[in-house]
């Protein structure tokens, strides 16, 4: 069977995505209560949300925001807990920027954190500061990047 990168529609895909999301990104990092799984930008027309899956079993997600100039950012990027470090995040990424393409993309962003600076570092992405903006608040302490596709 192997990797699927499902877009998530299902409800069964949606509370994984959402379960992935909340735990890895927000209570592995001590922020509990936060996450809002019904944030308006899920459901934005530009947003595409992904689900990573293994031999069937979920074991990451991203959520790829397509703007009309050919940029499209990847947010929220995590693999499990028990999945790290084991090559899944690299496939996500190579998934996902095939997904990007697809939409005419030229150029990827991402707020990276800075412990997954190296990995990004490792798979093409460039110091890049696109939009100072974003990283206040929840990205505050992110680095941001750039890959061209």
């Amino acid at each position: 069977m192997g990797y699927e990168l499902i877009d998530v529609h299902d409800p069964v895909d949606w509370e994984a995505y959402h379960a992935i999301r909340r735990q890895e990104l927000f209570e592995a990092k001590g922020r509990f209560g936060i996450y809002d799984p019904n944030h308006s930008d899920e459901y934005a027309p530009w947003a595409h949300r992904y689900l990573l899956k293994l031999d069937g079993r979920p074991i990451g997600t991203t959520r790829l925001d397509v703007r009309a100039d050919g940029v499209a950012i990847f947010r929220m990027v995590a693999i499990t807990g028990a999945e790290q470090s084991r090559g899944h995040g690299r496939v996500l990424g190579q998934l996902v920027e095939d997904r990007a393409r697809g939409f005419g993309t030229t150029t990827l962003y991402v707020n990276a954190a800075a412990s997954a600076v190296g990995f990004y570092h490792r798979t093409g992405w460039i110091d890049h500061v696109w939009d100072p903006v974003e990283l206040a608040g929840m990205a505050s302490g992110c680095v941001q990047m750039t890959k061209a596709l």
